[in-house]
């Protein structure tokens, strides 16, 4: 049983032209708002993932060189650690973050997004 492709293997012309032909940017990249949009989101994003890696970081390595320190007792005499509360705070800071970072995007991020789209359109 012989194993053929079900069409030619050798590329057609318009193929190879479609693969040499330059890549040409969309118009709307070039403009200043547009850049000004990347720049502000990227900047936001990489300091919100910064602020958590720290955070995550921060009480792993806590947990591994000082672990006395999340083992200090809420209550003397209770069970409960201050690092379980650490834990879940981690938790509630991660859910701030993501509200923080929606709340910009819907409302100054879309905002520009709009604008830039109307200023194409005129």
């Amino acid at each position: 049983m012989s194993h053929t492709a079900p069409f030619p293997v050798q590329p057609s012309q318009l193929e190879v032209a479609a693969i040499d032909a330059p890549v040409v940017p969309h118009p709307m990249l070039g403009q200043p708002g547009f850049e000004r949009l990347h720049r502000m989101r990227r900047r936001f994003s990489w300091t919100l993932t910064a602020t958590m890696l720290a955070i995550y970081f921060g009480f792993i390595l806590t947990l591994a060189f000082r672990p006395g320190w999340l083992a200090v007792p809420v209550t003397p005499g209770q069970p409960m650690t201050i690092g379980i509360p650490i834990g879940f705070g981690m938790f509630a800071v991660t859910f701030a973050l993501v509200a923080v970072y929606v709340h910009r995007s819907n409302v100054t991020f879309d905002k520009m997004i709009t604008d830039i789209r109307e200023g194409a359109q005129q």
